[in-house]
């Protein structure tokens, strides 16, 4: 049987990021062919807009002429009319990220949740939303937790060798300078841009501030150069990234291991606190690597983005599977709640200064910390397995797929972007 995996990569050499490889690796597994699809090979800008109708059409006419078993989506990945027809509906879309994220290649920024698409949302948060803007989508949307293989991982093995962990992208650009810059010599444009970066810090969007404020805001965003997505976005990166720097400075001195992307090497030049707790080498990126820090960690702990109010993030179910406690930030009803029960040991804090002081309590009381750590491997069972997840969208999808007894030939795998259709 073949599937069709659509998903995306930002680096030069067009690889997935760990946990889409693993979710391809579970159907490689199963026995299944894998095409992997990189969306963004396609858009015509990032995650807007199509390339071109002729592309659109020998892509469609191709996935129609493979008769794939059915086609798992990530963030809306080459959803679109076309594609879903060439399928006949055999698609399951996999929500992990806000809305500014989504691929969107109509204008309509939920044309794809128009669609006759199961959808897949990791968060209550990204549920709510599909419902609100499209209410018929009701029934083909269905909340599932994200999927670790941590439960396999030889914890036992692994010494603990940090006092906390943190694996955390800066998430700030060049674009961020560049308004600042414009800010720099204009006292108006500066004080809407702070008064958008306050609302975002306390709401995690601008929903709010435009319905009171929009006739002021809309002609300064205008002015810098940006469409309000893209303005948001950038808000909330801007926002993000000063809580984990924040985070960088209160841990630091109680044993902070920093793991991160390139972005960091300017809070390094800024910051001699996060020149010390970054820990240099090779970039993290595989589902294993990640699974090594965590189990060689006594905390680890977690900041979402700011825009995330709800959401049951990937490193939750790794950190809860592995040899170090989970420090994640309290939301208003939180994810893990809906799926472990209000009695979840996962420690929780509301505020930086609250997330310092239980990360020192938990490193000085190790009967406590290993009791908690203990209670939440009991909770990550193989029904949060890659492999589980992956039979999850096939069900949702409509694929009547029984796995064999008797483990199949490994299938193969093989990437596809815009260039394969010239």
């Amino acid at each position: 049987m073949k599937l069709a995996f659509f998903g995306y990569a930002w680096n030069a050499g067009g690889h997935l990021d760990g946990y889409m490889q693993e979710a391809v690796n579970a159907y490689l597994a199963l026995g299944f062919d894998v095409d992997v699809y990189l969306g963004n090979y396609f858009a015509e800008a990032a995650t807007i807009g199509f390339k071109d109708a002729g592309l659109l059409r020998r892509l469609a006419d191709h996935i129609r002429a493979q008769d794939y078993a059915a086609a798992v989506s990530m963030n809306n990945s080459l959803i679109l009319a076309q594609i879903v027809d060439a399928l006949d509906g055999r698609v399951v879309s996999v929500i992990v990220d806000g809305f500014n994220h989504h691929f969107r290649y109509e204008a309509d920024r939920f044309a794809a949740f128009r669609l006759p698409v199961r959808f897949a949302p990791i968060g209550t948060q990204f549920e709510r939303e599909i419902l609100a803007a499209v209410p018929d989508a009701a029934e083909r949307v269905t909340f599932l937790t994200p999927a670790t293989d941590g439960m396999h991982f030889p914890r036992a093995q692994t010494p603990l060798v940090y006092p906390i962990s943190w694996i955390a992208s800066l998430v700030t650009d060049e674009r961020a300078e560049t308004l600042m810059h414009k800010l720099m010599s204009d006292p108006r444009a500066y004080g809407v841009v702070r008064a958008c970066l306050m609302a975002v810090a306390e709401t995690g969007d601008l929903a709010e501030v435009m319905s009171v404020h929009g006739a002021l805001i809309s002609p300064v965003i205008e002015q810098v150069g940006f469409d309000f997505q893209s303005f948001e976005m950038l808000l909330q990166d801007m926002v993000t990234s000063r809580d984990r720097v924040e985070v960088v400075n209160r841990l630091a001195p109680h044993g902070l291991a920093l793991f991160g992307n390139a972005a960091w090497a300017k809070a390094m030049v800024l910051s001699d606190t996060a020149f010390q707790a970054y820990k240099p080498g090779a970039a993290v990126s595989s589902h294993q690597e990640l699974l090594k820090i965590y189990n060689s960690s006594k905390l680890s702990v977690n900041l979402p983005q700011s825009f995330i109010s709800e959401s049951f993030q990937y490193r939750v179910l790794d950190v809860m599977s592995s040899n170090a406690l989970l420090v994640t930030r309290r939301t208003p009803e939180p994810d893990i709640y809906r799926v472990f029960g209000p009695d979840c040991p996962v420690v929780m804090y509301d505020s930086l200064a609250e997330l310092e002081a239980v990360c020192a309590h938990h490193l000085a009381h190790e009967d406590e910390r290993a009791a908690k750590v203990e209670a939440c491997n009991a909770l990550v069972t193989e029904t949060f397995s890659f492999r589980s997840r992956a039979l999850d969208y096939l069900r949702l999808a409509g694929v009547d797929f029984e796995p064999s007894a008797n483990p199949p030939a490994r299938g193969k795998a093989r990437l596809l972007i815009d260039r394969s259709f010239a």
